[in-house]
């Protein structure tokens, strides 16, 4: 089928020779046409499936919000118990004041073992917790001999398991004493968890050689 190639004065006069009735009418169904696009087929097409789909994402949050709701006295009686469980174990850690008083502790707690304290040291490693525990805690160590009956080392030792505040054993070494073979000689090793001092501020000389470099950059 060829193409019609309609002159454009052709297609002018072929335009003014149409009555207006029909125009009118051409008119009439353009707007009804454009009346129905705008009032059925965009609402029908468009707007509805999009309001369905807000529909669904509010029903969605709305069972979301409930189900939540019926969890929260629980979690709520969760923060209660973890709450008083993290409060009792930071007043557990020792202060810079208690380790002061470290050695009188660990002796007293061994008098009422009866066991005899040797001798105690710091103890030279070094030990720090991983990130980001090491800015809030860290161990001291200190190294203990003593000497007592197997029975009485083993109630030390559970004393100090559940001394008040945090110190834990890392090893314990018994070795029989040659003079007094009833009394056996330990080597303790323990760790007071106490809470990390404060970081010191780097130096002002530092602070204003940075500041100069950056002034001249």
């Amino acid at each position: 089928m060829k193409p019609l190639n309609l002159p454009f004065a052709d297609v002018i006069a072929f335009l003014k020779s149409v009555d207006k009735k029909v125009w009118v009418t051409i008119l009439l169904c353009v707007t009804g046409f454009l009346l129905l696009v705008v009032f059925l087929v965009i609402p029908a097409w468009i707007e509805r499936p999009l309001l369905r789909r807000d529909i669904q994402s509010m029903e969605t949050q709305i069972r979301l919000v409930n189900d939540l709701n019926k969890k929260r006295p629980g979690w709520e009686e969760d923060r209660k118990v973890f709450g008083s469980l993290i409060e009792s174990t930071r007043a557990r850690v020792f202060t810079v004041e208690d380790m002061g008083i470290l050695l009188g502790s660990v002796s007293k707690m061994a008098s009422e073992s009866r066991v005899d304290v040797l001798a105690s040291k710091p103890l030279t490693e070094k030990t720090v917790f991983a990130a980001p525990y090491h800015l809030k805690y860290q161990p001291y160590g200190y190294e203990f001999t003593v000497q007592g009956r197997y029975h009485d080392l083993g109630n030390l030792a559970s004393r100090i398991e559940g001394h008040e505040k945090l110190l834990r054993i890392q090893s314990l070494e018994i070795v029989p004493a040659e003079k007094t073979p009833d009394r056996q000689i330990a080597n303790l090793k323990l760790w007071a968890i106490m809470k990390a001092l404060p970081q010191a501020a780097p130096p002002a000389k530092a602070k204003n050689v940075a500041k100069a470099k950056n002034v001249k950059k």
